[in-house]
């Protein structure tokens, strides 16, 4: 395993412990190794932006939790259904799911877990 992958495995395990600040930390420092390789950049950026929604709902700042998920999958949506060894598309779908809660005021919004293909 590179330090790239290393970085995002430990970014996946950090946003599913519910640790978002931490895996935004861990997503940025995957975004910093690209180098010139910038063609995945938008997906780990859309992983951070949902990192950084889950810690904002965690603060309780919902307009601002509602402004990253939207951003998320913006930068996820280009990306295939199973990238980089995750189910791309169930993630997206749960962040959406995610997003229609906070629009509907729920009192309790759960959030995602990133799963592994394969």
């Amino acid at each position: 395993m590179n330090e790239l992958d290393a970085q995002l495995a430990l970014g996946v395990e950090l946003f599913n412990r519910g640790e978002f600040f931490e895996a935004h930390e861990a997503m940025e420092d995957a975004m910093n190794l690209l180098d010139d390789d910038t063609s995945d950049w938008d997906f780990y950026l859309g992983l951070l932006r949902a990192s950084v929604a889950n810690h904002k709902l965690g603060d309780g700042e919902v307009s601002s939790a509602r402004l990253h998920l939207r951003a998320a999958l913006k930068f996820l949506a280009p990306y295939p259904d199973r990238h980089r060894g995750i189910k791309l598309r169930e993630f997206r779908s749960a962040l959406t799911a995610e997003l229609a809660r906070l629009g509907s005021q729920a009192t309790t919004v759960t959030p995602p877990r990133i799963e592994l293909a394969g």
